[in-house]
């Protein structure tokens, strides 16, 4: 339905024709729910309160410094440069801009006319403004016979707000609905990742083994794995992604990957592995990302662990005696030099020595007020509770962890592998 003609001899006449128009809209809008149907409704409701011949919804375009048409009567989808035209200057003045002869201001963009065959004569257009006051876009009607007037501005002001809102509105269900395919897509990468980690430690005689690993949001770039021989050794690292989320998930699982290629041909020197996985990283991502790694193989027959530590979280080898040794030696992390050297140790482990891997999710884990826990409270963790068994030690890091971190976010993931020999 139209409302058009010329405008009624009274004002009592108008205000009767104004509440038609309104009551005829208002029930259609209150009970539209397709965002796109609801803004056509606006304009439609827009060009009949002022009587005008069509109305237009400009939004901006920040990505390609456009302003195009989300609704324009009678014409396809319009983009022009965002400052160019009248709507350009309403958006850039963020203010009511009328003009009743666009042959007269030199403002007005002819190239739209000239494309579509369409007469402008006279133009009404309003900014359309966030609840922040930020101008989203222009509302603009053309062509009222006899001119438009400062009353219709007034008028077309609930127009322009309503559309404003219907706007936002719709950006903001767009948000949401991305935002929950988001979250599905972070779920199912999570539930991927997990599966990565070993299901459980591997079982071997004399040798007490726990893992945990928890990301500090869905999917993290924290990692462990282990790769056992029952004829000859254990191999196990444990690693750190720079960086959090999706992208550092992502460089995890390819490091993982690798290492695990590696290791199971059999490889004879902990330093050629990790020198190998350095050039490989640098060489694919150029220094962007990098990763620390402890990387290690115990040789359950002997008791003798070989291992490299590439810039990671020094593990604590807590012995019997009481003594703590920190597991230094090694190099530079993953991925940050390309001709890093990297060196490997030799270390004896005795029947009641407990040795604690950790990522800096432990070691730098902060309480509300930003302060870090002190590293001397987890070596008394670890002294305290020697005696246990691993998972029984894992779980009193864990407890103290987050009563120290109270009701701050975790900021990084926690992993923690721990091995003690029985």
């Amino acid at each position: 339905m139209k409302f058009s003609g010329a405008r009624p001899a009274t004002a009592s006449q108008e205000a009767e024709r104004l509440s038609r128009v309104i009551f005829h809209y208002a029930a259609r809008i209150g009970s539209e729910a397709d965002p796109d149907k609801l803004l056509q409704l606006n304009a439609d409701m827009a060009r009949d309160l002022v009587q005008a011949d069509r109305c237009s919804i400009w939004l901006r375009d920040s990505s390609s410094g456009e302003l195009w048409t989300k609704i324009a009567h009678g014409l396809p989808e319009i983009r022009i440069a965002e400052w160019h035209g009248l709507v350009g200057a309403c958006i850039a003045a963020n203010e009511a801009i009328v003009v009743n002869d666009t042959s007269k201001d030199s403002r007005f963009n002819e190239v739209v006319d000239r494309s579509s065959g369409y007469i402008t004569q006279s133009v009404l257009i309003l900014p359309l403004r966030s609840h922040e006051g930020d101008v989203i876009g222009a509302l603009q009607v053309l062509n009222k016979p006899g001119g438009f007037q400062d009353s219709d501005v007034k008028l077309l002001a609930f127009a322009a707000s309503f559309s404003a809102s219907a706007l936002v509105a719709q950006k903001l269900r767009q948000e949401a609905e991305a935002a929950r395919l988001l979250f599905h897509e972070l779920e199912i990468a999570r539930d991927v990742q997990q599966r990565l980690f070993p299901p459980h430690p591997p079982l071997i005689r004399g040798l007490d083994i726990a893992a945990y690993c928890r990301p500090a949001n869905l999917v993290g770039g924290d990692y462990y794995d282990f790769l056992y021989r029952p004829d000859s050794e254990l191999w196990f690292t444990v690693g750190d992604v720079s960086g959090k989320g999706v992208s550092a998930a992502v460089l995890m699982a390819s490091l993982q990957a690798s290492l695990r290629t590696q290791l199971n041909g059999r490889p004879s020197s902990a330093a050629d592995i990790v020198s190998d996985l350095n050039q490989a990283v640098c060489s694919l991502l150029g220094q962007e990302r990098y990763s620390t790694l402890f990387c290690a193989r115990l040789n359950p027959f002997n008791w003798t662990l070989t291992y490299v530590n590439a810039g990671h979280i020094y593990p604590r080898l807590l012995r019997s005696t009481g003594t703590l040794d920190l597991l230094d030696r090694g190099g530079f992390p993953v991925g940050l030099i390309d001709s890093a050297d990297y060196e490997q140790a030799d270390i004896r482990l005795e029947s009641g020595d407990l040795l604690a891997c950790f990522s800096d999710g432990i070691t730098e884990a902060r309480n509300s007020r930003g302060e870090m826990w002190e590293e001397d409270d987890i070596d008394k963790i670890l002294r305290d509770n020697r005696h246990k068994n691993s998972t029984e030690i894992l779980g009193k890091l864990i407890e103290a962890a987050d009563d120290y971190m109270g009701a701050a976010e975790q900021a990084d993931d926690i992993t923690i592998v721990l091995l003690r020999v029985l």
